[in-house]
Order: C-alpha cells, then sequence, then structure tokens
C-alpha cells in the first residue's frame, strides 16, 4: 500500500497540468512532512489526522485561509483518486472553514484554561479532555505527541527532574518534554497511556460544545491553540528565550517561534520598566 505522497506522485500526470502539478505536488509533500505522514499508508489516514495538519500550517507558518483551501482541495482530490482506485473505501470527511475570524486568539487566559478544565469535569463523558488540556497548556505538545505518551518514555535526569523523550515528533526529530508536578498528574490520571482513553469523534464533538458554552465559540480556539499558550506563557511568566521555547516546541527556527508567543500588557510593561532602570 503506498502513502500519501507516493500515490500522489504516480498519479499526478492524471490529476493536475502544467504549473497546477508542481504545486500540488509541493503541497503534497508538505502534508507527507507532517507527522509521521511520509511512512503512513494512505489508507490509514482519519479526519483528525488532517484537521491537525490545517491547525498547524495556519497557526505555526501563518498561511492564509486560501491557501490552506487550496491544500484542503489537494488533499480531497487525492483521496478522491484512491478512492477510485479502491485503495480506501473512503475519502476522510474532514471540514475546513473557508474564512476565519482576522482577530484569532493567539492563546487562553489562565481563567479560560481553569473554565476549560472544569467543564470536563470527573463526571463528563470525556473526563480525560481535561487532563489533554492540562498537558498541552503546560507542555506545548502538539495532540498526536500527547497521544504517543507511555510510561516507558519517561525519564529522569540526575537532578531528578522527570522528561518525556519523543522518539518521532513532526520535524522527524527527537526531543525532550520537561514534565512538571501538573502534567505528571495528569498522566497518571490517565495510567501513563493518553490513547487508550481518546475518541476521536468524541474529542471534536466535545470540543465543539465546551468552545460554545465555555469560550463564546470562536472558532479560533481550537486544541492546537494550547501549544501557543505554553509558548506565551513560558516567555512571559518563565522569561524564557524564543531559543530555548524553540528547543522545547521542537521548532527548527526562531521565527516560528515568535508566531506562537504573544507578549501580554504586564509582560510589556515590567520589560519598559528594565530597559527604563
Amino acid at each position: 500500500m503506498p502513502t500519501f505522497l507516493q500515490f500522489a506522485q504516480a498519479e499526478a500526470p492524471r490529476l493536475w497540468h502544467g504549473q497546477h502539478l508542481k504545486r500540488s505536488l509541493t503541497k503534497a509533500a508538505t502534508f507527507a512532512a507532517f507527522s509521521d505522514h511520509q511512512t503512513r499508508e494512505i489508507s490509514q489516514y482519519k479526519p483528525g489526522d488532517i484537521h491537525d495538519f490545517f491547525d498547524d500550517i495556519q497557526a505555526a507558518r501563518g498561511l492564509s485561509d486560501s491557501t490552506v483551501n487550496r491544500y484542503a482541495a489537494m488533499i480531497t482530490k487525492v483521496f478522491k483518486q484512491a478512492e477510485n482506485g479502491e485503495l480506501i473505501t473512503h475519502v476522510p470527511k474532514f471540514t475546513w472553514r473557508e474564512t476565519f475570524d482576522d482577530a484569532r486568539p493567539l492563546y487562553f487566559t489562565a481563567q479560560q484554561l481553569e473554565a476549560m478544565c472544569a467543564y470536563f469535569h470527573d463526571e463528563h463523558p470525556q473526563w480525560w479532555m481535561r487532563h489533554m488540556i492540562t498537558i498541552g497548556s503546560q507542555t506545548g505538545m502538539r495532540r498526536g505527541e500527547i497521544l504517543s505518551i507511555k510510561r516507558s518514555l519517561i525519564t529522569n535526569d540526575n537532578d531528578g527532574n522527570l522528561w518525556l523523550h519523543l522518539t518521532l515528533t513532526k520535524n522527524g526529530s527527537e526531543r525532550f518534554v520537561p514534565l512538571n508536578k501538573q502534567v505528571m498528574g495528569a498522566i497518571e490520571a490517565l495510567d501513563y497511556d493518553v490513547a487508550k482513553h481518546f475518541d476521536e469523534h468524541a474529542f471534536y464533538r466535545s470540543w465543539d460544545h465546551m468552545r460554545h458554552q465555555v469560550l463564546g465559540n470562536h472558532k479560533g480556539y481550537v486544541f492546537h491553540t494550547l501549544r501557543h499558550t505554553a509558548a506565551t506563557r513560558l516567555a512571559n511568566e518563565h522569561k524564557a528565550n524564543t531559543a530555548v521555547i524553540g528547543m522545547l516546541l521542537g521548532h527548527r527556527c526562531d521565527t516560528t517561534t515568535r508566531k506562537y508567543i504573544k507578549a501580554q500588557p504586564a509582560a510589556l510593561q515590567q520589560l519598559a520598566r528594565q530597559l527604563q532602570a
């Protein structure tokens, strides 16, 4: 069974022509470079895999809505061709909104996080989402990385600090993520196996319900916003520089990290006082 990129390359002459062919294959290569898509068979995709890609390219790279829509068209076309060739039984039913509010929030406030966690209380059917929110907001890990957490990946250094060893990331390189008490508490509550509790359909349905009731139904609030939240917290509360934050988030360059950080007014005022001292 071919991967998405292998199939797109093989079928390219039948799908696109002229400049569209080259541009579409470039987009297909970008999609294939995300997470583990380079090795994943084309029949193994779920809607959430594609949603995560869309969230990432717009949040991390600042791509316009029209550019993301072109990615969506390319992905749909390749999957449709695979369906016609009976490599897959159906096209993954992902959705992508064509327009975004230009004032898309970049991070969650502490009050919002508290309300989000309270929404997914112990009696809620998707109580496990509370712990995913805690892990995401504290570490900045991507959803797929959170789902990969296992007891065997947790290690400690000579000073007793706990770390999560991510062996497969979006960039294809490993990294170590520090785990504080809050994060360890969330991981323990999930039995050191987040994926065991995860249900993709319930995840998206419950996130939409929570967003409507807690966050004013602002469609810019997605799970990936937790990654921005972690970067912003590290910069404003812990005064970490972009190089350190980039290492923790797994970014290859500072430019990407800067797009994740939103300086809060209080932090800017403190910086101003320091500069005047």
